[in-house]
């Protein structure tokens, strides 16, 4: 398969492998393709809910309505496993 990137795609690629992050321009690609594909994965109700729950913290933070972190981090963990 034949792929023309961008400039600045490709330098940004360069550079993660001068950062020693890849060992290629092939690995590189693969890995970034893997991460867009990963965000797609996230269906459009579970990013609502997420938003969600992330405004009813801040709504129970401001109301200084807050939990033990050991606690909360233990439900998050049960919740999304």
């Amino acid at each position: 398969m034949d792929i023309s990137l961008t400039p600045n795609i490709e330098r940004f690629l360069r550079s993660k492998i001068a950062e020693g992050l890849y060992d290629s321009l092939s690995e590189a690609i693969n890995a970034t393709l893997n991460i867009a594909i990963s965000k797609e994965c996230i269906s459009k109700d579970e990013l609502a809910q997420l938003n969600a729950d992330i405004q009813k913290g801040i709504d129970d933070a401001d109301k200084n309505n807050l939990s033990d972190a050991f606690e909360f981090l233990d439900g998050l963990k049960k919740r999304y496993e």
